[in-house]
């Protein structure tokens, strides 16, 4: 799987191009199943974006505009780093190096950096059983500093938690 744990809640504080979100991510069944939240008011205007990761497909939707999108998982995704599988020549690629362990919200996190020329991505990274609890990176000018406040190990998750919403318009892109 994704990650070396069944299930779980990670609630995030994120900074992104000066502005403050957060970020909700939840999976179960070894990340086979995963939903990321991402939640922000800006200038006045709730942002409430959805993104499920299930059967092979990725659904993005906005809870508040009530439509989204399905596609199939790309097969070479570089914005979602598998900590758990990776390949000897993905760790080339992204020339990441194990720093040894730091003490994060109370669990001894892998620290792992990042120095992926292609993308122009440096950074760090605290994981633990294949779950980024820190990532601290730049992406050309574009910082993100992405925080765990809350993390709940092997919790039970309803099924519903991955299903579309039934007001959600989907449309479908190939």
């Amino acid at each position: 799987g994704k990650y070396a744990i069944k299930s779980g809640i990670v609630e995030y504080k994120t900074q992104m191009m000066g502005m403050v979100m957060k970020q909700v991510l939840t999976f179960d069944d070894y990340g086979s199943k995963e939903v990321t939240e991402v939640m922000a008011e800006m200038m006045g205007t709730k942002i409430h974006t959805v993104t499920l990761r299930k059967d092979g497909f990725i659904y993005s939707f906005d809870m508040v505009k009530k439509t989204g999108t399905k596609k199939p998982v790309p097969a070479m995704d570089n914005t979602n780093i598998e900590f758990q599988n990776l390949t000897e020549e993905m760790v080339k690629d992204m020339n990441l190096k194990k720093e040894g362990t730091e003490e994060f919200l109370g669990k001894t996190c892998e620290k792992i950096t990042i120095d992926y020329t292609e993308m122009e991505m440096k950074g760090t990274y605290l994981v633990y059983n294949g779950v980024a609890l820190k990532v601290d990176t730049d992406m050309g000018a574009m910082k993100m500093n992405l925080v765990a406040e809350k993390f709940e190990e092997n919790p039970s998750i309803p099924a519903e938690k991955f299903e579309v919403p039934a007001d959600i318009k989907i449309q479908e892109i190939k």
